[in-house]
């Protein structure tokens, strides 16, 4: 997770597209386990309707706060949260 946040994206989607979703899904749920919700926001900029729901089920697999935190940094970031 010391990768910068682009790096992530990339191999994220680059899983996603091979259909390894599980590996894909396991990467952003450690990225959101690490990194601020305003990271795991700039990293769904990437491409908004992919991460967004993706790294809202990690966040809310680790806790309702982080949830919370990260719909708002979504919200901020100009991202509508699912």
């Amino acid at each position: 997770m010391a990768r910068p946040t682009a790096e992530i994206a990339e191999a994220a989607l680059a899983l996603g597209a091979a259909g390894r979703l599980r590996e894909a899904d396991a990467l952003l749920g450690a990225f959101v386990r690490v990194r601020t919700a305003e990271e795991a926001a700039a990293l769904a900029r990437r491409d908004p309707q992919w991460f967004a729901p993706r790294l809202l089920q990690a966040a809310g697999e680790l806790s309702a706060t982080h949830r919370r935190d990260l719909v708002h940094a979504l919200r901020v970031a100009g991202i509508a949260a699912a």
